[in-house]
This record gives C-alpha cells, structure tokens and sequence, in this order.
C-alpha cells in the first residue's frame, strides 16, 4: 500500500517560478524556490508520520474494507483483509473511519502513532443492507420472512453456479441437483414443493426478473436475499409463490480503484458407495435364480471403476471497481473450465461470463446507471436418468464378465482403434456404457444477456421517482449426432442424422415506481407506488438431416449430410405478455411497532377474459420488545417479534389458449349407411374459459433474538402455506370425442413447518470463532382434489409410479407393501391392503415420499494470526428414493451387492433380501426399492492463509491469500445408489433413481491476490 503526501512542494514552487519570464528574474526565482522547496519539503517530512492500526468489530474480528480519509481532504486509503491499514498524517490531521453497517467515527491524530478501531453497529446502516422488492429495508423494522446470503459466504465456494453455492445456507430452502455432471442445474424449493407442476422461485437480478441464475459469476455477488413468506414476496405477484431469490451484484462504490484476481485448480473424482456383485457373485446369483453361468475367462469388470477418471477443474475471475462519492463502477470476468469425473471432455463445461455495473449521480437529483452481464457456456452431456437408454444405467447394469474391450466381439471400433466389445450375457438396450461415452456428442451452447438500466429522480426531500427497463436474452441450441454401431438390436445405429434444436428466450420488461418517505415525530411512513409491463417470447426450431457425409463434429452440419429426403424441420413460438399496478405502505413507530401493508394487481395474456386479473394482497406487523422501557434483560439484548399474512400466485404452469377451440381436420369415421369412412373435423381438446391463476395463501409467525451483547442470533418461523386451484389435467367422458383433455383448476396442497437459524461468534485471545446452524421441518400433503380419481405422474417400465392423490405427499410413490422375507420359502410377503385375499394392483398404496422431514446446514470459521480455517456441512433426513433402474425383463443385468450378500438361501433363514428370482416383478414394484435417502455432506473444509501486511506492502499488493479446500469429499448416507441426490429435471419424478450422475469430490487450492 503506498503512502499518501498532502503536498508536491517542487511541482508547486516550479510552477511559480514560471511567473516572470525575465532572465534575470527567472534565475532568482528558482533560486528562492528551491529555497523554499526544500524547506517545505523539511517541513513535511518533520510533520507527517505514518499512523497505523487494525479496525475491528465488537467481537474482535477484523473489518477489510473500511474507508479511512484525512478530513477535509481526498487522501485515504482501506482497512485489509484483516482489518490493518496504515496512512500519513500529521498531529492536527482528523481520521474519519467509515464502513457500510457502523458508525462513523472522527478521531484526532495529536501525538498518536497507533490507532486501532472498534467499529461499532448502526442499526440504520446496517439494516439498509436488506434488500426488498423494489428498495431496502432497516433490519430492526423487516417484519417478514427474508432470509440474507452475504456475498463473503458465497464466493469460497468451488462451483461456478450461483445455485449450487447456496445449498445449505438458508433454513427452509431446499437446492435439489438435477445431476451431479459438471453444470447441471437445480431446482430450488422454498418451505417445501409448492404445486404438482413448476415449483421453482422467482429470480431478480438486479431488479430484472430471469429465468436462470447459471449466468452468474458467484464471486460478482453482493448479496442473495430469499423472500420466504407471502408479506414478502407479495410485492411480485403472480409470481411469487414459490419465493422469491433478490439477487445483488458488487458495484464500486465508496471504494479506492482495486484490482482483484482468484484462480483456483483441483482434481475431481466420484463420490460414491455404490457396490455391484462382481464376477463369481453375479454368476453364483444368476445359478441359484436358474440361469447358469460357467465362464471361466477371468474377466471381472468393475463398470463404475471403467467409465470414473481422475478429471481436473479450473476456475479464474478477474474484477476491477472504484468509485467516489459521484460515480462508482465494477468490470469483472470469469472462465470455468470443468471435465467430467465420468465422461471427461465428453462430459464438459466451460463458462465464460462478463460484467459491467455503473452509477452516476448526474446531478444531485439525477441518478442514472447500468448493470449488464454477457455469458457464454457450453456443456456436453452424457445421457442418464433413464432406466432404458442412459449410460448410467449401463454402468450399473452391465455384466461383470464383459470386457470393455473386445476386438472379437465389437460393437463399435473408435477412431483412435479401441474395440468396444459388446455384452456377453446382458441382453437388449444394456450394452457396454465405456463406449456409449466415447461415442456421446451432445452439445449445448448458451449466449446470455441480462442487464437492466435505470434512471432515478429526486425531485423533493424523500421522493425517488425510478424508471428502469430491462432485457433477458437467451440463445440455446443443441447439436447431436452417433457414428454407426452396432451392439444388439435394441441398440445399433444404421445411419448417422444430425440434429438441432434452437430455442430462443426474449423477456423485455419495464418498470417504473415511486418511494416516498416522511417523518412525523416518532412517526416513520414509506410509500411506494408503480407499474410494471413485460413481454415474453420463445420460438424453438427443431432440425434433422443424414447421412452424414463423414463421421465426426466438424461434420455434424446440416449442409453437409447427403440425402434430402430425410430432413425433417419443426418449430413452435411461445408469447405473452403481462401488465401489472403494485404499491406497499410501510410504518414503524418509535422503532419499535411495524406494520406493512402490500397490494399488487396483475393481468395475464394466458388466462381467459375474466380471468386474466387477479389481485395480491398481504399484511405483516412486528413489535421490537427490546426496545421497550420496561425491557431490562442483560443477557437478551434483542428480541423482535413478527407475524404476517398473504397471497402469491403464480403463472408458471398456466397454459396458454385452454380457452380457445383448436379444430383437427382429416378425421375418419364410420358411415352409417355403408362401411365406408368419410372425412371430418372434431375440436382437438375440450375448452376451459374458467381457469384461474394458481394462488399460494401463506400465515407466518416468527422471532428473532440476540444475546451476549449479538453475540448469539437465533431466528424462528411457523409457517402454514397451503396452495390453491393447482392445475391439473381434467376429466371428459370419452364420448366426447376429443383427443385430449382440458387443464382445470384441480387440487389444493399444503405445506407446513418451522424455521430455525442460529448463530454465535466470539474472540478468545486472538482466535476468531462462528458458527453458524440452520435446520427446517416441512409437512407435505395434497389436501383436495377436484378430479374423482389420482393424478398420474412418472412412469417406471410401464406402471405409473408416482402420483398426486388427496390426504398423501404431492408425487408420493405408489406400489406394494411387503411384510419380510418368508423364512420358509425365500419369497416376498406382500401386504395385502384391501384384505380381499388376493394380491392384485388394488393393494398398491403408499410406499414413500422423496420429500424430507428436515433440511439442514452448517459452517463453522475460526481465524487465528493469518490462517483461517472453515467446515461447511448439509443435508437431509427422512426423504426416500425409488430405485428404478432394475431391468426384470433383462435377467442377465447386473445388481447390487447387497442383492448377494442379504439374500435368502435356505429354510430358516431371516433374511432382508428375497432369493434370487430374475422372473417376478413383484420385488421392483415394492417397498423394498425404496431406500432411505437421508445424508449428511461435508461441502466444503478449507484452510486458508493470508500473507501478512509488511510483506504485502513490499509487494505493493493489497491482499494475498492462499487456500487448500476438500469440496464435496466426505459423504455420510445409508442410501445403496449412486448418489442420495438423485437428481432430475422432472417434477414428477424427484427421488426416482434412474440411474444418475453421482456428486463429485474435488481437492482444490488456489489463490486470491488484489491491487
């Protein structure tokens, strides 16, 4: 860090001595001025010293960022990592000390040559922080359910994706992986799976609303702010549902010109306790189920093993920000290159992400700005999540006794020369999964824009007057193709076709609203006011062409493929459009009572008139006990008390045009008078001119206390959310006639539980220590349904397995119960439900929830003289998983160990496990497939080490810290799958386990360095 000097006494006396432009007078100028340059320069050197200190908090931890000037001057500099700084003033200097959240503090040099800080809270500071729909909030007068994510939390984190790096880190909010595969997504629950359909919250970057967050960079985070309740996210509307996600990015404000880059590297591996039967096991199994197997060739393939690798991960981020008290501005980029533990390049992803954020005050009552990101991403893919076709289905179901490579018996011949040798026992779509993964070519390419730009007025004291406009731009495409193979019947591929599909998201939205805030006494009202207008369009192109003219990417063109006859082109557009009138009435008394009061009022282009418009009500009070006069407690220093009340809706499952007839043409039927058909027209699907919004009506109570002077938090919630008029697919009579059926109004769920977060820090002799814990129970049930029968949901070889039925968990699992293993005879004793004396498809009843009973997280952060040390942990109890990638028609796939090992064998044996039996379908359609999926992660354990200031201020640098992190390593679970976070992008499906791609563990380390 450079020293600052108030004066340049040689430049200033040259530039005086250039008064005169006689000679003479020229030469006894200079001479005078050097003079005086040098006493001036004496004079300086005998004046100022160099003051040194560290800021702190009130718990002793150090503060980085701390703003420290001389007064009345533009010389200052910030507080480091650990909170020290240093800067040259002299005796009669004042230092003001400034930093978001504390008060400032002023404090005269005099004689002093150390001066160390203890920053304390200001309320008002710090509860601006909190963000809210359309502006901030105090802290101290929030009276809903909000939930805080700082941007410090987020940024250690190895993912790339923001979504990714907030699992664990709120109560209630529950991250779901679609797959473990280096960039696939989740879906995000808040307090439990608010409908039968598109349960994921609203997201706002920014202020402009998204529909993916896998665009952004996480360390351009400044904070996440999830809005739990109705009174919170009632301000949103048709949209708010499901919670709402405020996402704020980094600016420059307030901050000296910095240079900032991270790198960090690390070595991937899969993370699992799945163990298949090996060689001598699957050939015992298959004998005693009847298929005899005498193979002496050796030959005992771990699947698993084969297809996992070693695979690396790189990561780079690169920011610059400054500002000052006018102008602030932040420019970053990130590159994440990821390989595949399983699948290598084939299973790749790599982001490229850019970022502009800028605000001006034009004038004192002009505010202007932008904030614009540009992302670029690819990621290929190998299939799973199918019990059919998915290559990690292979992996699990591939005999042992198949060589992967096999130049007598090859399925395919890669271009390197590597014959992949087709299945000697497994019979069908099972085929050797190594190749399937060389061979796979499935691309995905994402061009992303997102940015928002606003002007605000403030025409008089208190009055903001904002217009913003924003854009979300998307451009997905997925190119594919297969080289010829051929391992069976089932699965070979005669010709080589290209394939296309190009879908386009536009969203353009513009927003203006007004914010008044006045004072009358003790008397504190905030108004807000406004409109919002939006449109939404998604064209999608599908292509497909063959054959190729040669094998390989460069030529999976469509102009490149040799017959014309077998293009194939389609496509679809989606629209609609939304306006909407919204305002919030604000009011806290002395501090210490609030009342909120909110109303939006929307209207959809999907619903019929009538139904397009809906209003969106909520109201939410809060009392701050502590506050009171009477409160004389020396252990609790805080202690607000809070209950709100309000509706959401959400657009996200309404179809479009359900109430507009579609007529089909070219229809046959019978002729009455002969057996000839004659053509005819019918309309395509039943009409629904009433179909309404879904509609979320949510009560919640909560508290929150602090004690030991803050040094232990703790936040609690009760909330009821019950979610109404769920869409559903109706019922006609099949003399109707229509080829489908409308979607009504059908079904009610109800979602309910508690939220817990607590949280203590404290410094003992220098040693810094948090912790912090979160933990939440959810109840889910589906309380009504219109329909006189359960809703079908997936599908599992043919029998519908999940299902949406009143008084059970919304896509709860649906089979047979069994009671044991018959000692006597090995079979399975099925529960019969009905006590009809028969076991029929009539005693398939419920068999397990994917949904869990708790959800939970925590980290724990100790600092000591430059190390730093961290342990992040998540998880889940009582949620189950189907496994549902068995294959009875295949009786030669392979199957769990434990198959083997806890298997019936003889009379008299209590087993868990029935006796091999590759026939029944019994054993998959039961409970016994239903496994306990709870676990416990230890995401992230880190130490770090940042280098100290002396040596920093040699290398003109103003931080330097290096770090060593096991991400992901340690799992804790009973589950027997792959992965307890089976993973899908399926509504109805959650908890099926297909076949999946597993979590991967990542060694890391790397470095941070800022200018």
């Amino acid at each position: 860090m450079k020293k600052s000097e108030n004066f340049n006494a040689p430049t200033h006396c040259l530039k005086t001595g250039k008064l005169n432009n006689r000679r003479w007078l020229l030469k006894s100028s200079m001479l005078l001025l050097m003079v005086f340059c040098n006493v001036s320069i004496m004079f300086g050197q005998s004046t100022n010293k160099e003051i040194i200190g560290k800021i702190t908090d009130s718990f002793g931890f150090g503060i980085p960022g701390v703003n420290i000037s001389l007064k009345s001057t533009t010389i200052g500099t910030v507080s480091d990592i650990d909170g020290n700084y240093s800067i040259s003033a002299n005796p009669e200097n004042v230092i003001v000390y400034s930093f978001i959240g504390y008060t400032t503090q002023e404090i005269l040099v005099g004689d002093q040559t150390t001066i160390n800080v203890i920053m304390t809270e200001d309320a008002l500071s710090v509860d601006e922080v909190v963000v809210i729909g359309y502006g901030v909030q105090k802290k101290s007068v929030v009276t809903a359910a909000i939930s805080s994510i700082k941007g410090e939390d987020i940024e250690k984190t190895s993912t790339g994706l923001l979504e990714q790096a907030l699992q664990g880190k709120s109560a209630g909010v529950s991250i779901l992986p679609t797959s473990g595969a280096p960039g696939a997504g989740v879906k995000i629950r808040i307090r439990g799976v608010g409908s039968n359909g598109n349960s994921s919250p609203l997201y706002i970057v920014d202020g402009m609303k998204t529909g993916a967050i896998d665009n952004i960079e996480p360390a351009d985070i400044e904070s996440v702010e999830i809005l739990k309740d109705a009174a919170s996210a009632a301000i949103y509307g048709n949209e708010g549902a499901n919670g709402v996600l405020i996402i704020t990015t980094k600016s420059g404000k307030g901050k000296k010109n910095e240079i900032n880059y991270n790198f960090s590297y690390g070595i991937q591996s899969i993370s699992t306790k799945a163990e298949m039967m090996n060689a001598q096991e699957y050939m015992q199994f298959q004998t005693e189920a009847g298929n005899s197997i005498n193979d002496d060739s050796g030959v005992d393939t771990n699947w698993i093993d084969e297809v996992s690798e070693n695979a690396s991960i790189q990561k780079h981020y690169l920011s610059f920000a400054g500002g000052s008290d006018k102008t602030s501005y932040m420019l970053s980029g990130s590159y994440i290159d990821q390989d595949g533990a399983i699948g290598g390049s084939n299973a790749n992803f790599e982001r490229f992400t850019t970022r502009i954020n800028l605000k001006s005050e034009m004038k004192e009552w002009l505010d202007v700005g932008v904030n614009m990101s540009y992302s670029h991403q690819t990621r290929r893919t190998i299939s799973e999540d199918d019990e059919y076709r998915g290559i990690m289905n292979n992996v699990l179901l591939a005999d042992p006794l198949s060589p992967v490579f096999d130049s007598n018996n090859a399925g395919w011949v890669s271009p390197s020369g590597k014959a992949y040798g087709k299945s000697k026992y497994v019979t069908g779509e099972i085929q050797n999964p190594a190749a399937f993964i060389e061979m796979s070519n499935n691309k995905f390419t994402v061009d992303k824009v997102l940015g928002m730009a606003f002007a605000s007025l403030k025409p008089a004291k208190g009055l903001t007057i904002t217009s913003r406009i924003g854009l979300d731009l998307a451009y997905n495409t997925q190119n594919r193709w297969a080289p010829i193979y051929n391992f069976s019947t089932e699965q070979k591929n005669e010709t080589t076709n290209v394939e296309d599909n190009i879908d386009k998201y536009y969203t353009w939205l513009w927003e203006n609203f007004a914010s008044y805030s006045t004072t009358f006494g003790d008397h504190d009202f905030t108004f807000l006011a406004g409109t919002a207008a939006e449109k939404y369009v998604h064209p999608n192109y599908y292509l497909k062409s063959g054959p190729m003219v040669k094998e390989g990417s460069n030529y999976a063109y469509h102009d490149y493929t040799l017959d014309d006859t077998q293009d194939r082109t389609g496509g679809k557009i989606e629209e609609n459009t939304k306006n909407s009138y919204f305002g919030r009435v604000s009011y806290n008394y002395a501090g210490k009572y609030m009342a909120e009061a909110t109303l939006r009022y929307d209207g959809h282009s999907n619903l019929a008139e009538g139904n397009k418009w809906d209003t969106f009500p909520s109201i939410s009070i809060g009392w701050l006990a502590s506050e009171e006069d009477f409160w004389k407690s020396d252990v609790i220093n805080y202690l607000k008390l809070r209950a709100s009340w309000g509706q959401n809706g959400s657009v996200a499952n309404t179809p479009g045009f359900e109430d507009r007839e579609f007529w089909q043409s070219g229809l046959r039927y019978p002729n009455p008078t002969g057996g000839l058909f004659t053509g005819g027209t019918r309309v395509e699907k039943a009409v629904n001119t009433d179909l309404r919004w879904e509609k979320s009506e949510q009560t919640n109570i909560g508290a929150e206390v602090r004690a030991f002077n803050s040094k232990l938090t703790f936040a609690a919630d009760y909330y009821e959310k019950t979610t109404k008029d769920l869409i559903v697919t109706g019922e006609t009579a099949p003399s109707v006639g229509n080829n489908a059926n409308p979607m009504i109004n059908g079904g009610n769920v109800s979602n309910k539980g508690f939220d817990f977060e607590l949280g203590y820090k404290d410094n003992f002799d220098g040693l810094e220590f948090s912790i912090n814990l979160n933990l939440a129970t959810v109840k889910n049930e589906v309380t009504s349904l219109t329909r006189n029968t359960p809703v079908p949901g997936a599908e599992v070889r043919s029998t519908k397995l999940t299902w949406f039925e009143q008084g059970e968990p919304i896509w709860y699992y649906k089979g047979y119960k069994t009671n044991g293993i018959n000692p006597a005879n090995g079979s399975i004793n099925i529960v019969d439900v009905n006590g009809d004396g028969e076991i029929t498809s009539d005693d398939m009843t419920n068999i397990g929830s994917p949904h869990p009973d708790l959800i939970f997280g925590a980290n724990l952060n100790l600092a000591y003289k430059g190390f730093d040390f961290a342990v992040f942990m998540q998880g889940t109890s009582g949620n189950e998983n189907y496994m549902a990638w068995f294959r009875n028609d295949r009786p030669y796939s392979n199957k769990p160990a434990y198959f083997f090992t806890d298997r019936w064998t003889q009379a008299g044996d209590i087993a868990s496990m029935p006796k091999p039996d590759n026939s029944s379908d019994d054993l998959y359609r039961s409970d016994l497939m239903v496994k306990d999926a709870s676990y416990i992660r230890i995401k992230q354990i880190q130490l770090g080490y940042n280098i100290p200031k002396k040596y920093l201020n040699k290398l003109h640098l103003s931080k330097l810290r290096t770090f060593v992190s096991l991400d992901d390593f340690f799992t804790f679970t009973k589950y027997p799958g792959l992965d307890p976070e089976a993973g899908t992008d399926r509504n109805d499906s959650q908890g099926i386990d297909r076949g999946v791609y597993p979590s991967i563990k990542k060694v890391m380390f790397g470095f941070s360095v800022g200018l």
